[in-house]
C-alpha cells in the first residue's frame, strides 16, 4: 500500500482519467454528473482511504468529526481484508459511514423530539434515504 501522499496523487490522477474517459466516450456527457462523480471520488479517496484504522493522515483529515471513525479503529485490524480489501474495504467503509451518520441523525432527531416539537425520527430518516435513492434512480447514467 502506498503512503498517503502517493495515494492522494493516484486519487487525483485516476479522477482526471475517469473524467477524460467519460467526456470522450459517453454519448451525451453531463458536466453536472461528472462534477458530482469527481467530488465523490476525491472525497472517498482523501477521506475514506484504507488507513482509517490508524492515526493516519486520512483519519486526521476528519478533524473534529474523526470520532465517527473511533469504533471502526477499535474493531478493524490494520491491513486486514476489511480495511485493505481492494473492493470490499471501500464498500465496508462506505456502509459503515452510512450506518453511523444515519444513526447519529436518528439520535439527533429523537433527542430533538424529546426537547421540542414532536419529530418522528424514523420517518425523517426513511424519507431522507427514500429521497436520496429516488434521486440516484432518476439520475443514473
Amino acid at each position: 500500500m502506498p503512503n498517503a501522499a502517493t495515494h492522494d496523487m493516484i486519487t487525483i490522477a485516476t479522477a482526471i482519467g475517469a473524467d477524460v474517459a467519460y467526456f470522450r466516450l459517453a454519448p451525451h456527457p453531463d458536466s453536472i454528473l461528472a462534477t458530482l462523480f469527481t467530488a465523490a471520488y476525491v472525497f472517498a479517496g482523501y477521506a475514506c482511504a484504507g488507513d482509517l484504522d490508524l492515526n493516519s493522515r486520512e483519519y486526521r483529515r476528519w478533524g473534529p468529526l474523526r470520532f465517527l471513525w473511533w469504533p471502526y479503529r477499535c474493531l478493524v485490524p490494520h491491513r486486514s481484508w476489511i480495511s485493505h480489501g481492494l473492493f470490499l474495504g471501500g464498500v465496508i467503509r462506505v456502509l459503515y459511514l452510512a450506518i453511523v451518520t444515519t444513526a447519529l441523525f436518528w439520535l439527533g432527531a429523537w433527542s430533538y423530539s424529546r426537547l421540542g416539537p414532536h419529530v418522528d425520527a424514523t420517518a425523517a430518516a426513511e424519507s431522507g434515504w427514500t429521497g436520496l435513492l429516488g434521486w440516484i434512480h432518476l439520475h443514473r447514467v
